[in-house]
């Protein structure tokens, strides 16, 4: 069975040390500018002998608190369809379909309850769900939250942003440089609860002993750089500790936004 710790619950009880295959850090905060938490996020058991164990974070939008309305939804949704479906003996294929199914039913109860109620209308949420499967990391994602692989001095980004800025980069119109400080920074082109129908982007990433994977709102990586970032995560082995150091930083130089971020040492 997966049990799963979430960010309703006392924050430190998820200051663990996962099982004896997968480390983890997890934390929330609602930074210096929000007056309301609309992130939320889950984590897991790991299975000592397999290290199969799942964790999600969703950074919720909409007026009048609908935001952390839809995150939560989108947590609840997921985690049961995963502990509903899941079993041992999953091929990739069967793994890849039911993260997705996870978040389409997750979609579909964001954008009923929002038709349904005029004080949602409107919401929605960006989720990242990162499941770990023997060797292998299986990434389904939604927005502009992110999922990093560290691997030693390297820092890669496994997720591509579902964003205007993102779009623009694509096209050649702007450069990545010009993309930090552009007005349109935040806004976000896909979410949970958006459409009646969305797509589900997938990665499969193959992990090595000691990869580290963060996950990661935008209330993070828009306050740090990936520099400072890969330098606190190199600089502690202790991923509570650094998870709130990163939050911490982020919280120093300004926190503009909710900011929530889970670190898996593999």
């Amino acid at each position: 069975m997966l049990h799963v710790v979430n960010s309703e619950e006392v924050i430190q009880k998820i200051s663990f040390q996962g099982g004896k295959r997968v480390k983890i850090g997890a934390f929330t905060d609602k930074g210096k500018t929000r007056e309301v938490n609309e992130d939320n996020f889950f984590v897991s058991d790991f299975n000592d002998e397999t290290g199969v164990g799942f964790c999600i974070i969703a950074d919720g939008m909409g007026g009048h608190n609908a935001g952390e309305v839809a995150s939560k939804i989108a947590i609840d949704e997921i985690r049961s369809y995963i502990k509903e479906f899941y079993n041992d003996d999953m091929t990739d294929q069967e793994i890849i379909k039911m993260l997705q199914e996870s978040m389409k039913k997750a979609n579909t109860v964001i954008y009923n309850k929002a038709l349904e109620d005029e004080a949602y209308a409107g919401m929605g949420t960006t989720a990242i769900l990162c499941f770990i499967h023997h060797s292998h990391l299986y990434i389904a994602h939604v927005g502009d939250s992110r999922a990093y692989l560290i691997r030693g001095n390297n820092m890669k980004q496994i997720t591509t942003d579902h964003s205007i800025v993102e779009e623009l980069i694509n096209s050649g119109s702007i450069t990545r440089k010009e993309a930090e400080n552009h007005p349109q920074k935040n806004v976000i082109t896909r979410a949970l609860g958006g459409d009646k129908d969305t797509k589900i982007d997938i990665y499969i990433q193959e992990y090595m002993h000691n990869d580290n994977v963060l996950i990661c709102t935008d209330g993070l990586t828009n306050m740090l750089t990936n520099m400072e970032i890969l330098s606190e995560i190199n600089s502690c082995d202790n991923l509570q500790m650094v998870v709130e150091k990163l939050i911490s930083l982020a919280n120093d130089k300004g926190g503009l936004d909710n900011i929530t971020v889970v670190l898996l040492s593999l």
